[in-house]
């Protein structure tokens, strides 16, 4: 066992999380009991902030949760923020122009609220998802011109995620950070957003180098953190493309891997409570 360990960051939907966006029993009790160990444990999500805390608040976290993929860090007990990105008005000014003239649904995020320009199949699938509440503005072209968003993202077939992924990447190009987070999100951050960055920030915070690290996920919006530690897992149902950066795969999110990892890692025993 690697004992060093003392800071852990864990994706939320498909790793924490099982397929039906539920905490088992077992991941719960796991990760409490290293964060009673004295291991940082963080949430790192793609979520915006807000609907990160019924998980975080179900396992008695009070540490910074990593949310927007990276753009933000805030501490969900005192409010305090250490990093809060934003997409330049201009450019968010045009993604909305874009998907008002391809009919996109297009997750609008400013200042911890989600805003639609109606109801859509799209908007309800990402709500089932994530717990997410919308507000539908009847003038959303129009009143939410000018203003700096968190992000921005078009939900939609994975096959036009596909195809939109690298003509974005390439239109914003030194100027925004273009990402599928799932296959049927297109996701628009701020240039420096990452996990990997937001976590490399929180490390430091708490003077912990990247070696005593670890990360947990499986999706493309992972990847960067779990380069960045110094421990990267993948869960078994993580994108190929995950699994290809972890050091460690374990059990799929429906078998209860992250409670697998932490197990094998802090040597847990799985029936402690």
């Amino acid at each position: 066992m690697n004992t060093t360990y003392r800071l852990c960051a864990i994706d939320l939907d498909d790793t924490l999380l099982n397929s039906h966006h539920v905490l088992s029993d077992a991941n719960r009790k796991v990760v409490q009991k290293v964060a009673q160990m004295g291991v940082i444990v963080i949430i790192a999500s793609g979520r915006m902030h807000e609907t990160t805390l019924p998980t975080v608040q179900a396992l008695g976290l009070q540490t910074p949760v990593i949310s927007y993929n990276g753009a933000m860090i805030r501490n969900p007990i005192t409010g305090e923020t250490w990093l809060n990105e934003t997409v330049p008005p201009e450019l968010a000014d045009e993604i909305r122009a874009f998907a008002r003239e391809n009919r996109f649904q297009l997750n609008y995020y400013l200042d911890d609220h989600i805003y639609s320009a109606e109801h859509t199949p799209w908007m309800e699938l990402y709500q089932q998802r994530t717990g997410a509440h919308f507000e539908i503005l009847p003038d959303f072209y129009e009143r939410l011109k000018g203003t700096a968003p968190t992000k921005l993202i078009i939900v939609t077939h994975p096959a036009t995620v596909q195809e939109l992924l690298p003509i974005m990447q390439q239109r914003y190009q030194g100027r925004l950070t273009v990402m599928r987070s799932n296959v049927e999100y297109l996701e628009f951050l701020p240039l420096n957003a990452s996990k990997g960055k937001a976590l490399a920030i929180v490390a430091e915070r708490f003077q912990i180098p990247a070696e005593e690290t670890i990360a947990i996920g499986d999706s493309w919006n992972d990847i960067s953190m779990l380069q960045w530690a110094g421990l990267g897992v993948a869960v078994d149902n993580a994108k190929p493309e995950v699994k290809a950066v972890a050091k460690r795969t374990v059990p799929s999110c429906d078998e209860d891997g992250v409670a697998v990892a932490l197990n094998e890692i802090f040597q847990i025993k799985e029936n402690n409570t």
